[in-house]
């Protein structure tokens, strides 16, 4: 069976390849220390659901995304941020087989497009989220 930290830890490894620059990444619950050099980027798992269709519970379906945030520094552009947010999605293409990541117990498929959201202001930072939709089976 598939665990959500097979899935994070399957998403966080191509989350890792995708980045042209390598940057500090915090998973979820963890913040940035103070001081913390821009950008970053911050990391959350959410599951959505699971279901299965068998009825036998032997063939789970689990649904979710992962929101990767690209914090920079506000007041410096938003290009810097924009770009390494479609990088981040550029590594995440749709449908087979690119978009297979194999788990211990089964496979991550990547369900969508990445979606690259329009940036915002967040406290000192210029904040651009990726989501990352998936299923795994």
């Amino acid at each position: 069976m598939i665990t959500n930290e097979a899935i994070t830890a399957a998403i966080g490894q191509r989350l890792w390849a995708s980045l042209s620059t390598p940057l500090h990444i915090f998973e979820s619950n963890k913040d940035a220390p103070e001081g913390q050099p821009r950008p970053y980027l911050l990391f959350q798992h959410v599951p959505v659901s699971r279901s299965d269709d068998t009825r036998g519970g032997d063939a789970p379906i689990l649904k979710g995304f992962v929101q990767v945030s690209v914090m920079a520094e506000v007041g410096k552009g938003t290009d810097p941020a924009n770009e390494i947010a479609e990088t981040i999605a550029a590594g995440f293409p749709y449908g087979p087989p690119e978009g297979k990541l194999p788990v211990t117990g089964g496979v991550v498929e990547i369900s969508k497009p990445a979606d690259v959201k329009d940036g915002r202001i967040d406290g000192p930072h210029w904040r651009v989220d990726v989501i990352v939709s998936y299923m795994a089976f």
